[in-house]
């Protein structure tokens, strides 16, 4: 396919709820030059699924489009029908139906389409997968195969996610954390096999950290000295892994923790559970603490945060 040279884009489509701003031109005279009337998309939490289809065209997200924005995501992006190809960080990649590729609205990137075509992407917040924007160039613009392993799991994902997400109705904050795990260690198997050095190195310590906090929160005696000494470093080195993210082991375990009883409290299968149960089942043993730190964090109790929120779970 020839390299498709593509001028600076002139409208702009910002609906934050549809997509990540782009500037649109329509590749061939008579198509609509906004790309939401073409996208449709569900929130898995923080995570969301959308499904973009057209005809040919090109989407160019600008310097100004990147300053304007406030939090930058991650995007995977597979096509289903049809070819793409991504310019990104200095590569440019052609990309077809079953192969998987990123880009990060963080930093300009044209994307064409110079046919008929239906994708799905799957944005991600950079904090939730453990990676800041300066962490992601050696992801961008390169397309792998999704046919084994975890891409061929995230592939799979994006596909069921685009014929059966409207479908999901219940704990729709765990779902998308699970999606983040599962990006996650993908891209720490991406960044592992793409390069060696001492940042990626960083990056891949990170995502492995970060699984095994998830995966002990239940216990009370989990702590950013238990972690270090799990992963074979020193406490200090683990403050300073975290400090680059401009957070701390400690704090980033809290967060989780409450981040976790945040999606329970609205999960109907767990009504059941007291609003103390629901603290201990993340490492909160005492209710009045659970309830002060849910309330520093998110300006209501636990309690109030369920009773709030109670409709729009049983409404899906």
């Amino acid at each position: 396919m020839p390299h498709i040279t593509m001028p600076e884009a002139h409208h702009f489509a910002a609906r934050p709820e549809t997509a990540v701003p782009h500037g649109v031109t329509p590749a061939v005279r008579g198509f609509h030059d906004d790309l939401d009337t073409a996208a449709t998309g569900r929130r898995f939490g923080e995570v969301r699924v959308s499904i973009v289809e057209g005809s040919a065209r090109r989407m160019v997200r600008t310097n100004r489009l990147t300053h304007a924005d406030g939090e930058t995501y991650l995007r995977v992006c597979r096509p289903l029908l049809g070819e793409m190809q991504v310019m990104q960080d200095g590569r440019h990649s052609v990309v077809c139906a079953s192969r998987l590729v990123c880009c990060d609205s963080s930093r300009p990137y044209k994307i064409a389409m110079s046919e008929n075509f239906r994708m799905v992407t799957l944005s991600l917040p950079h904090r939730s997968i453990g990676l800041t924007p300066q962490d992601t160039g050696p992801l961008t613009a390169r397309p792998w195969q999704a046919s084994q392993g975890l891409g061929a799991l995230m592939s799979n994902l994006l596909a069921d996610l685009e014929r059966y997400g409207e479908e999901v109705d219940t704990a729709i904050e765990l779902l998308g954390g699970s999606v983040a795990s599962l990006a996650a260690a993908l891209f720490a198997e991406r960044i592992r096999a793409m390069a060696a050095d001492s940042g990626a190195g960083r990056q891949t310590l990170m995502m492995n950290i970060q699984a095994f906090i998830r995966e002990r929160l239940s216990d009370p005696d989990l702590s950013p000295l238990v972690v270090a000494q799990h992963h074979n470093v020193s406490l200090r080195y683990l403050q300073k892994v975290f400090q680059e993210r401009n957070t701390s082991p400690a704090r980033w375990i809290r967060d989780e923790r409450l981040a976790r009883c945040r999606s329970e409290l609205t999960d109907p299968t767990l009504d059941h559970l007291s609003i103390a149960a629901i603290g201990e089942r993340s490492g909160f043993y005492g209710p009045s603490h659970f309830s002060r730190l849910f309330r520093d964090r998110y300006g209501v109790t636990p309690r109030e945060y369920r009773k709030a929120m109670r409709p729009v779970a049983l409404a899906g």
